[in-house]
């Protein structure tokens, strides 16, 4: 017997459907070998007072909310997780009682008082700021750093030179128109650069340039204006008080000899290990006096007289002294001895040639012969008097032979020399012989 509290939708036993109310008991005939039915219910009404679909949704919302506000698990916490404690207003100590748990607590109090005189956040952000600025104003970190990340550092507006002596060493003065380190390192380069130029102009009888000749070894004056009927002296000194003349040449002209002095517009060079040079007026009439000075570490030596294309040559340029050198030097005279063959034992005596010049050192003969032969050279003492043999040489058949001795004995007429030539059995088809004086 199947009684339930409502209507109820089930199967027969034979497959029929069938719907029967609970307000009275049902009478269930089961046929079969089964012990237990299957029933099916199509919908069952709910009990007075039971809850709905619509409150268990709710109800989960607000579980959803207090899960998320509690940790997710017990314990001690960071700060970040722990739950805000308000303290009461009328107690300063904050009594807790804790059982179970472990003796320390974390405690998140959502506000406190200040004590008295206590910073407050405005005058923090405003520290904040300034703070913010000095920070933009410094390097991101310690460390050398590229000039456009470095602090500047300025010297002091009262100070001539970084050092705050401002003192030269050995007493050097600043040249004119420097100022601070800037002007003695542009000096100190200037000193030691390739060369200096320096300009000067007058118009009076004064000097026009002066330098330290300090790391050069000579330069040019450039007279760009002469002014009228002036004089220009050039000197040298080694204290810059004591000033002796200083030798130039005129770079323009071929042949110049050295001057002190100069009425005209040029170039004059100079060599000095002096340590000052200088231009000076020495005969002013009128008009301006302008030389430029131009310096040098290494020149070329410029005293004496310039042979470049002049009349003068090498040759014919006299030298002071105990001797005089006119004509050619170093030059040799050749004359040609014989080209006639010779018979079979023949011999050819040439002429006695003397260095009455006193110019040559040596006495050369060169034979050549398509029979072997003998070639000689004789000297005189004697004016040609008597010769003796003084060098030979075997000459081979279809070759040359060269012979030379250094001239010795007194210069003039009485010393000769001369070419000989013996020929051998056979006679010659073919004999060329040649001799020279000469200097080496």
């Amino acid at each position: 017997m199947f009684t339930p509290a409502n209507a109820v939708a089930f199967t027969n036993a034979d497959g029929t459907a069938q719907t029967v109310s609970a307000d009275a008991p049902l009478p269930v005939a089961f046929s079969g070998s089964a012990g237990t039915q299957a029933i099916s219910a199509v919908s069952l009404p709910l009990p007075t007072g039971a809850a709905t679909a619509a409150s268990q949704a709710a109800t989960n919302a607000a579980l959803g909310t207090l899960s998320a506000q509690l940790p997710a698990t017990l314990g001690q916490k960071p700060m970040a997780q722990s739950l805000p404690v308000a303290l009461a207003s009328d107690s300063a100590v904050l009594g807790v009682t804790v059982s179970n748990f472990p003796t320390t607590q974390a405690v998140t109090a959502a506000s406190l008082p200040l004590p008295a005189g206590a910073a407050t956040a405005a005058n923090q952000a405003s520290t904040n700021t300034v703070l913010t600025a000095i920070s933009g104003q410094l390097p991101a970190s310690l460390g050398l750093k590229p000039s456009g990340a470095s602090l500047s550092v300025g010297p002091a507006s009262d100070l001539a030179n970084i050092e705050p002596a401002a003192t030269p060493i050995s007493g050097t003065a600043m040249p004119s128109g420097g100022s601070g380190i800037t002007g003695w390192l542009s000096a100190i380069y200037r000193s030691t650069s390739e060369g200096a130029t320096i300009a000067g102009s007058v118009t009076s009888a004064a000097t026009v340039v002066s330098a330290s000749n300090n790391a050069y070894m000579g330069g040019a004056f450039q007279v760009t204006n002469a002014g009228t009927t002036c004089t220009i002296t050039y000197e040298q000194s080694n204290d810059g008080t004591t000033w002796v003349t200083l030798p130039v040449i005129s770079a323009a002209l071929p042949t110049a000899a050295p001057t002190t002095t100069s009425t005209a517009a040029g170039i004059y060079s100079y060599v000095s290990s002096a340590a000052f040079v200088r231009a000076r007026v020495s005969t002013y009439t009128s008009g301006t006096v302008a030389v430029v000075l131009s310096q040098k570490q290494q020149v070329a030596p410029s005293s004496g007289v310039s042979l470049a294309a002049g009349g003068s040559g090498i040759g014919s340029v006299s030298v002071s002294g105990t001797a005089t050198i006119t004509g050619n030097v170093n030059v040799g005279i050749g004359f040609t001895e014989s080209l006639a063959a010779l018979a079979a034992s023949a011999t050819f005596t040439g002429i006695g040639r003397t260095n009455s010049s006193n110019q040559y050192a040596y006495y050369n003969i060169t034979a050549f012969a398509d029979q072997v032969g003998t070639l000689f050279i004789d000297q005189s003492l004697d004016s040609g008097v008597t010769y003796q043999p003084v060098a030979s040489q075997t000459v081979a058949a279809g070759s040359a032979a060269n012979l030379s001795v250094r001239l010795c004995g007194a210069v003039g007429t009485a010393t000769l020399y001369r070419p000989r030539y013996v020929n051998g059995a056979t006679a010659q088809s073919t004999f060329r012989l040649s001799g020279s004086f000469s200097a080496n």
